[in-house]
């Protein structure tokens, strides 16, 4: 009789370490990022309330701290360099490619037909990817980020062959094209993809301090472009 009793308290202890807690896990920052939307999974929380589901287990304490650098933002993998896709739409706005000049020095007229061509290179649903909804003059972070990057690298480099480097040629239609995950891996990256098929408009060796600068910092808009997060 002990030896039943026993198992049968083994076996409800299994049971109920299976099916975990009835009250789902608090939701993180990190569900409730996602382009601004409500979190999706709130049926599934609903159901593993009712007992339809297990609930998901409670994070461990070593997964508890802050993710790293862009990590819940982070692709799977890094985007290689590409051909551009929008130099014809370039040449019609009447932009020289052989001389690219820097953002602000665009007419307004090419302005309003170059911002399109950034947003689908991001691959932003709007335009408020970077402008403040009713105040498109009202300066942002995300506008800063954009002009220093047309500074410093639409405007200087070119691709391997010494054709035009736009925005979509790193980021491919995504706004976030690196993972750094794994630094190593993204030294190799930058190495293979940055350093070996990008050139520039001077005809100078295309360096990690082209983009690092002779320290080599790695926070390059915060540092180098003192643009603050």
């Amino acid at each position: 009789m002990k030896h039943a009793a026993l198992a049968l308290a083994l076996w409800m202890g299994a049971f109920a370490g299976a099916c975990g807690s009835a009250t789902p896990p608090p939701e993180t920052a990190a569900d409730k990022e996602f382009d601004g939307e409500s979190p999706p999974g709130d049926g599934e929380a609903t159901a593993a309330s009712e007992g339809e589901k297990p609930a998901k287990p409670a994070k461990t304490a070593d997964k508890a701290a802050e993710p790293d650098e862009d990590e819940h933002e982070a692709p799977a993998k890094s985007t290689p360099v590409q051909t551009t896709k929008f130099e014809a739409e370039l040449k019609k706005i009447g932009i020289n490619l052989k001389k690219i000049p820097e953002l602000e020095k665009l007419s307004s007229a090419q302005k309003k037909k170059v911002m399109p061509l950034l947003q689908k290179s991001l691959g932003l649903d709007t335009c408020q990817g970077c402008h403040v909804e009713g105040d498109f003059k009202k300066e942002t972070r995300d506008m800063k980020v954009a002009r220093e990057m047309w500074r410093n690298f639409v405007v200087p480099l070119r691709s391997e062959s010494g054709g035009t480097l736009f925005c979509d040629s790193c980021h491919g239609g995504n706004e976030h094209v690196l993972n750094r995950k794994d630094k190593k891996a993204l030294q190799a990256f930058m190495e293979e993809e940055y350093q070996g098929k990008l050139a520039r408009a001077n005809k100078e060796d295309m360096e990690c301090g082209t983009c690092h600068g002779d320290a080599m910092e790695t926070k390059i808009i915060e540092k180098l472009w003192n643009i603050p997060e």
